[in-house]
């Protein structure tokens, strides 16, 4: 995240108010969903995907970065 300029705080601001774009789908590596979540904070459109455990209640970053 540090290469990207993208703050801890950006990246929660993506998770808690963020939007899925795209449809969420299986992850082949892990027993949940993957899906990628969008939002514009602090000057930038940022995405991050994130995997969904089932049946935890927790979620796992996989990625963040800028989208252009």
């Amino acid at each position: 995240m540090r290469e990207r300029y993208i703050t801890n705080a950006m990246l929660f601001d993506v998770l808690k108010g963020g939007v899925i774009k795209k449809e969420p789908e299986p992850d082949i590596r892990h027993s949940g969903i993957k899906c990628q979540m969008e939002r514009y904070s602090a000057g930038m459109n940022i995405a991050a995907v994130v995997s969904v455990e089932i049946p935890s209640e927790g979620l796992i970053v996989i990625t963040v970065y800028e989208i252009t």
